[in-house]
Parts: C-alpha cells; structure tokens; sequence
C-alpha cells in the first residue's frame, strides 16, 4: 500500500463504512468515525490498551480527546482490543483515487508500485488482488 493514502481519506470520500472491520465500525458508532480512524492511524494492527481510571495523560487522551477515552474506557475498561489497519479501505481509497487520476497508466503504476496490467484492472472496475501471488 502507498504511504499517500491515509484512513482519513476515507472520510473525504465519503466511502461506505462498511468496508471497514467491525471493531472499527463499532468504535466509530461510538467516538465518531473521525476520531475512530485517528485509533487505525496511530495502531496499524496492533492491540490498544484501555485503561480503567482516566489518566489525562494517557495515549488515548492524546489521540481523541479526553470525551472519546472516557467512552472507550466504558466499551473496553482494561482491554486490549486489537485495531486493524483497514487495509480494505485504503485499497478501495487508493482505486479511487486511481480511476480519479488524469495521469497515464504508466505513470500511476510507477506512483503506486503497481502494474501497468493493475492499474488497467482498477480503472476498469475489475476487481484486483494485490496480495495474489504469481503462479508462473
């Protein structure tokens, strides 16, 4: 996946809320899917410790706001609830973005270390699998 992409980009997109895993999803009824999406930026797949007591200086506070750490602390008191890193959303951003683009084929390839054979697949709505593996 390309750094240029950020899961706040899904936010300007306006993009179905369904693409994202379930725990993000059930976060965001909660905090907010702006704040919730700040949770994916900073955990990237990795577990986020809630806190019992409220701690003005813990991460949490840091990230979303003192508001938004109470009601996590209210969903999760103690856990470690593991946060995915949307990799189905920032593709779907990143396609996006590519069928959006004015630039050639080859030059969007280069820009997003695909294939030529990719970038057409994506411009023309096919779906594509970046993590397939070559047969041959």
């Amino acid at each position: 996946m390309s750094e240029r992409i950020k899961t706040g980009d899904i936010l300007t997109l306006q993009l179905d809320e369904r693409v994202l895993p379930g725990i993000v999803r059930d976060i965001a009824a909660e905090i907010g899917l702006a704040a919730a999406l700040k949770l994916v930026d900073f955990y990237q797949g990795v577990p986020m410790w809630v806190p019992v007591r409220f701690d003005p200086e813990h991460t949490l506070v840091k990230i979303v706001g003192a508001a938004a750490t109470l009601k996590l602390m209210a969903m999760y008191p103690g856990e470690k609830p593991e946060i995915p890193r949307c990799a189905e959303a920032i593709r779907v951003v990143r396609n996006i973005k590519i069928r959006d683009s004015d630039k050639s084929q080859r030059q969007l390839a280069q820009e997003w270390n695909l294939t030529v054979r990719q970038i057409r697949n994506i411009q023309s709505g096919m779906e594509v699998d970046d993590e397939q593996e070559e047969l041959f």
